[in-house]
């Protein structure tokens, strides 16, 4: 239909007015939110290293530990820094040869003790059942120290 310029467009009785695109997208990340945070809470708990678990690890201590003191647990917890994770603060790549390492860095204050491939993709869609899990993953293998 062809309307003149002092026209108004009305909707028929009836009609329902569409959603805008302000909304589709707020519905869209909630569903990615939804979907999404079980599998990063099924991922963090697969990868958890039992604290005999030794190797090389990454490791998470709390935002309000200096970095002195980050080196210090990881020293007295018979470990070496490898090196940063840059884009989560206070999370270090370390190793140890030594039984018990992951137990110890918990002792000297760590929050959280991961195998390395708590940063693998494929690992994590292999929680949600999207990909098969690599045959050498997973926490139940012991941990390889790095060469």
């Amino acid at each position: 239909m062809v309307r003149g310029p002092g026209e108004t467009s009305t909707l028929p009785a009836g009609a329902k007015k569409a959603l805008s695109l302000r909304a589709w997208i707020w519905a869209c990340l909630i569903l990615v939110v939804l979907t999404w945070t079980p599998v990063l809470a099924l991922h963090l708990r697969n990868m958890s290293v039992a604290d005999p678990g030794t190797g090389t690890l990454i490791v998470v201590f709390p935002p309000t530990v200096s970095t002195l003191d980050l080196f210090r647990s990881i020293g007295d917890a018979r470990g070496a820094p490898v090196g940063p994770v840059s884009w989560v603060p206070r999370a270090w790549i370390v190793q140890s040869a030594e039984t018990g390492f992951a137990g110890r860095l918990r002792e000297h204050g760590a929050w959280a003790v991961y195998s390395p491939n708590l940063l693998s993709m494929r690992q994590v869609l292999s929680c949600s059942g999207m990909v098969a899990a690599p045959p050498s993953a997973g926490p139940g293998e012991p941990m390889r120290p790095a060469s």
